[in-house]
Parts: structure tokens; C-alpha cells; sequence
């Protein structure tokens, strides 16, 4: 897939350069791409990726996925606008400190024909990089809208080494986010460090049997 990662940091460097690996065509959407944070990254992928300015990395994309300050989220939007329109496209923001974390209301204005995710946003970027401890596998909870392009970022997300986990439409996104919480006071306030995360675990026979199937 032509995969366009806007940001190049910790979050969006780990995502894409794992894609690449795959196969993937990415991109990533940057403000300098001659920056020297970005050419260490491109030398890293040895070719498999480009570095584009962000309003010029857009335009052939099958997946936008957004990994950069909160606060510069909605400028980015404003710059590509309308080029967003029908592209799957993932949140994987944090507004720290606000009430609201993710900022898929603002991307459903932008582009009201694309399918939206919330996801990569309650892990810390140690958990992409390696998405096991102690042997099991991470799981990823993440929200956004059903059909084709749900099995798409359920790919990504596999791709990436994590189990992905379905909460539901995007009017889950709040339980998505309370786990993003959850994830800084752990990782941080109670000083369990960064390489955490969470697992599901449930009677799978027992549920399966109660369902009917």
C-alpha cells in the first residue's frame, strides 16, 4: 500500500519504517526534508521510504496516518485539507492535558468521506519498536469506522508485530483514550517505565459457547 506517515519523530519513524519493511510504499510528511533528523531516518531505510513537505506527500496516499504534536494538528489539516478526502486516515495524537485526547472531529470535518481510526495512541513508541515483553505479544485497542478499511488497519497494526483489538466505531475513541491515560499515569507517574502495555485475556470456549456458535 502507498502509506503516508506525517511526522518523522519516535511514533511515526518506528510505524513507517516497520511498514517499509513490509513492503509498503511510505512516505513520510515533514516539514524539512533535508532536516538532519529526517536524512538519519532516510539513511536508516536505506532507500525503502521518501521524506516529502507535507502539503506535496499527500496526493497518491491510500493511508494518512497523522503522528505529530497535537498542537500543530490542526494547521497540518488546514495545509492538505481537502486531499485528505477518501483516504483511510489514523489518529495517533494526544491533546496531553486536555479533556479530549484525539482529534477525529477535526479530521471528519476536513474529509468527510474518509474512513478515521484512532490508534498507535495508547502505547509508547518502545512498544512498536518491540511489541513483546516476556515473551506475549502486546495488544493494541483501537477504534474507528467498520467495513474494508477496518481489516486494512487491522493489517497495519499486525504488520507492526501487535495484536489489534476492535473496540468499535469511533464513538469509542473515549474508552481508546481512557487506556492512553492509564498508559502515562503507569509508564510514568507510577514509575513502571515506558516498554508497558496491556493485554486482553478472556475464556474464549466459554464466551464462544454462550454466543451460539
Amino acid at each position: 500500500m502507498k502509506i503516508t506517515v506525517i511526522g518523522a519523530g519516535s511514533i511515526g519513524g518506528t510505524l513507517g519504517r516497520k511498514w517499509a519493511a513490509q513492503g509498503h510504499d511510505v512516505t513520510f510528511g515533514v516539514r524539512d526534508p533535508e532536516a538532519e533528523k529526517v536524512r538519519a531516518l532516510m539513511a536508516k531505510l536505506g532507500g525503502h521510504a521518501n521524506a516529502a513537505v507535507v502539503a506535496d506527500c499527500v496526493e497518491d496516499a491510500e493511508v494518512v496516518l497523522f503522528a505529530i504534536p497535537a498542537g500543530v494538528m490542526s494547521s497540518t489539516v488546514d495545509r492538505i485539507g481537502s486531499e485528505l478526502n477518501s483516504r483511510i486516515l489514523i489518529d495517533a495524537t494526544n491533546r496531553v492535558g486536555e479533556m479530549q485526547l484525539h482529534q477525529l472531529d477535526l479530521l471528519r470535518q476536513a474529509a468527510p468521506d474518509s474512513p478515521l481510526f484512532r490508534a498507535f495512541s495508547n502505547l509508547g513508541w518502545e512498544n512498536f519498536a518491540e511489541p513483546e515483553i516476556n515473551g506475549e505479544q502486546i495488544d493494541l485497542f483501537y477504534c474507528g469506522d467498520s467495513g474494508s478499511s477496518q481489516q486494512v488497519v487491522d493489517g497495519l497494526i499486525a504488520e507492526i508485530g501487535l495484536r489489534p483489538i476492535y473496540l468499535g466505531g469511533v464513538q469509542q475513541a473515549g474508552i481508546v483514550d481512557t487506556l492512553t491515560r492509564l498508559w502515562f499515569n503507569l509508564a510514568l507517574q507510577q514509575g513502571f517505565g515506558r516498554h508497558l502495555a496491556f493485554k486482553m485475556m478472556a475464556e474464549l470456549e466459554r464466551v464462544t459457547n454462550e454466543c451460539g456458535n
